[in-house]
């Protein structure tokens, strides 16, 4: 893999993920500014998180808000990091020259004969110093390390909620009998979070309250998707700026 083709890579994936993390930067925030109020029922700790819901006796408790935290604002990074690597990519793959390009050159001989040559070249491609690829290569293994972290996170935070909530709807519709292993066993998370958004009762207080139902299972989805789309994103980053760094290697001084 020649640089101008590393780059054009880098110059892809680098936007996808500041676009992958804006949407789940969203969709984690309507889901944390929707349930905050509804799942806070814990007398002494913010548990209003959609994250690690727990089901008691009684009611449906949200996660701590901590979780919320990371899930709304943990995006940050991965959108800093690939807006600053990425703009520089993409303004050197559209603004550099790296593909053949065909010539004509007119040539005037002592007898006054015209000669008129064709030529293909390959333009000379401003190469990114050897030095790049270091730092680089450390952001990204960090970031995907990071990406990794988070959506291991989120994931287990999600089929933890899925899990209790299932528990939480054979309570509220005094499930028993074969009614039992279907909610517990075939029905989907979806379908589950379907329970939630039409059974779980609302907490309005007066200073802000709620009108309608949001698809509380669509943005569970998207957020999931997309941050494990960021991982991949970033672990194809990783093995590309490996690649230009050993290849680097002896041109470092």
């Amino acid at each position: 893999m020649d640089q101008y083709s590393a780059e054009k890579g880098l110059a892809i994936f680098y936007p996808l993920i500041i676009l992958l993390s804006f949407i789940c930067t969203v969709c984690s925030t309507v889901l944390w500014n929707h349930w905050k109020y509804v799942l806070d029922l814990c007398p002494e700790t913010n548990c209003g998180c959609f994250l690690y819901g727990r089901s008691t006796y009684s009611t449906y408790e949200g996660g701590h808000i901590a979780y919320c935290h990371f899930a709304a604002y943990g995006m940050v990074f991965p959108i800093i990091f690939s807006l600053i690597f990425g703009s520089y990519h993409v303004y050197r793959v559209c603004m550099g020259k790296g593909k053949p390009r065909t010539g004509t050159a007119t040539v005037r001989q002592r007898s006054c004969e015209v000669v008129v040559v064709t030529t293909e070249a390959e333009m000379l491609y401003n190469e990114i110093s050897p030095n790049y690829w270091k730092p680089a290569t450390v952001v990204s293994c960090f970031m995907l390390l990071y990406m990794l972290v988070y959506s291991s996170i989120y994931t287990d935070g999600f089929e933890t909620s899925c899990k209790q909530y299932r528990e939480t709807v054979l309570k509220q519709i005094q499930g028993f009998g074969n009614i039992v292993p279907v909610i517990k066993g075939r029905l989907s998370c979806a379908a589950i979070f379907d329970f939630m958004d039409y059974l779980e009762k609302e907490i309005v207080t007066w200073d802000r309250r709620r009108y309608g139902r949001i698809n509380s299972a669509a943005c569970f989805y998207i957020t999931l998707v997309g941050a494990w789309m960021i991982v991949f994103s970033w672990l194809i980053i990783t093995v590309i700026n490996i690649i230009q760094l050993r290849r680097s290697r002896a041109l470092r001084v």
